[in-house]
């Protein structure tokens, strides 16, 4: 059992690069044809190339993006940045976009459509619950302590970078616009609806109260402090919550 215990450690060692080939000879016999080296090189070669196919599942349209080349130097780079702590392959990009942000520091739009492209993911993967429908709008008592629950597939994304229209050209198989850049960041967001990641765009207002809601904060003191922000925001804000409610953002009531 040490034995074996002993190779299982020294392997999985060598595939994380953290041991060289000729640490492992004395784990294996010769044998005709390929040498120690030769074998020992395709089982590290095929765990990386396992981590590159998973990033390009995760990251198509980055990929399509930045074309073979440039995509798999990106991969191999994370690969070795960043060895993987999950069982599951599927989260192993989850700082692909980080990674991305320090490495292309000259194509910054190319970290906001991998944060983008991830969002997309994890929002479909988000945990299952029940949503909030404007009947349950009618059953609630008392609107000065009620809280609103945010799902769950719910995330908030800043950025300043035209991303999401270079997602959606890449999504028709189209040629992406050029980069641009805006002075200062929108803030989008991204969720689940039936099945499907949904996003748009929200104005600074809409999205700070849906961001205080996801936080905690009572319905009332979100419309008390948007008002007191902008008087012209309380005429649109029981606007914002039929929509939250009926684009599936909301989970829930919370009352006190």
């Amino acid at each position: 059992m040490h034995n074996t215990q002993t190779l299982q450690d020294n392997f999985q060692e060598f595939i994380l690069g953290q041991r060289d080939a000729a640490s492992m000879h004395s784990h294996l016999a010769e044998t005709p044809g390929l040498d120690r080296d030769a074998r020992l090189d395709i089982y590290y070669q095929a765990y990386r190339l396992r981590l590159r196919d998973a990033l390009s599942q995760a990251y198509s349209k980055t990929h399509a993006y930045l074309g073979d080349e440039l995509f798999y130097e990106a991969c191999a780079s994370y690969i070795t940045a960043q060895p993987s702590p999950f069982r599951n392959l599927r989260w192993f990009g989850d700082k692909f976009a980080l990674h991305l942000r320090a490495h292309m520091t000259e194509h910054p739009q190319v970290a906001e459509l991998a944060q983008f492209e991830w969002a997309l993911g994890t929002a479909f993967d988000a945990e299952d619950h029940a949503i909030l429908g404007l009947p349950d709008l009618a059953t609630i008592s008392d609107w000065e302590t009620v809280g609103l629950r945010t799902s769950s597939s719910l995330q908030f994304l800043s950025m300043q970078w035209n991303a999401v229209a270079i997602w959606l050209a890449l999504n028709d198989d189209a040629t992406p616009p050029a980069p641009t850049c805006t002075p200062e960041p929108a803030t989008w967001i991204i969720w689940r609806k039936q099945l499907q990641a949904h996003f748009r765009s929200l104005v600074t207002e809409e999205a700070e109260a849906l961001r205080q809601l996801s936080r905690g904060q009572r319905f009332a003191e979100v419309c008390e402090e948007a008002a007191e922000k902008n008087p012209d925001i309380a005429n649109e804000i029981g606007g914002w919550l039929q929509t939250w409610v009926v684009d599936e953002m909301l989970a829930g009531v919370e009352e006190a």
